[in-house]
């Protein structure tokens, strides 16, 4: 693991705000712009998390010319008080994680390569891509469905199609692996 670990970043107010490589989580350590922050949430600059380091058994570490050093996996930046972004970004992938890669009208889970996107309001009749319009949507569905509306189709959706509560960004640049000690600071997740 080591430096290729994903590090989750955490602002003065402990809000989630982005996820970086162990390599880059360990310079703003290093720099003094962030503190390590342990399994008890508690912080430590550079010289302490480097004396810590020293007697962890954790699994995620490097090798420097000073010893051992353990990569945190939560970070807080010292001086960087934004607020996250409440709204997330509309996009393909960002629908495949709302809806869990679901069918909305059959619930059958499949492959990204196995799904579309259907528009729940036709386009040919004015609907418009956004998130209370689109839903993930199987071959076989979609074309059943057609140009009409669900309820025109006999097709209920398994749920109300809106913009998500969670940091889909958070999830995608972690793989959609996430690792327990985030869990606090990510809020409500998908599927």
């Amino acid at each position: 693991m080591g430096l290729k670990s994903s590090v989750l970043v955490l602002n003065r107010l402990w809000q989630a705000v982005n996820v970086v490589g162990g390599r880059r989580a360990l310079a703003l350590i290093y720099g003094g712009r962030g503190k390590a922050v342990d399994a008890e949430y508690a912080v430590y600059p550079w010289d302490l998390w480097m004396a810590r380091s020293c007697q962890s058994h954790d699994e995620h570490w490097v090798t420097t010319t000073s010893g051992r050093i353990e990569v945190p996996r939560v970070i807080q930046l010292l001086e960087y008080d934004r607020v996250p972004r409440p709204r997330v970004r509309f996009s393909r992938s960002n629908v495949y994680l709302r809806d869990s890669h679901r069918c909305q009208y059959c619930g059958n889970r499949e492959a990204a390569s196995e799904l579309t996107l259907d528009h729940v309001h036709p386009r040919s009749r004015g609907g418009r891509a956004t998130w209370r319009n689109i839903v993930v949507s199987c071959f076989r569905c979609n074309a059943r469905k057609a140009d009409r509306r669900p309820e025109e189709a006999g097709m209920p959706l398994l749920r109300e199609p809106r913009a998500p509560a969670w940091q889909a960004a958070t999830l995608l640049r972690s793989g959609g692996s996430v690792d327990p000690m985030w869990q606090p600071f990510l809020g409500s997740r998908p599927g």
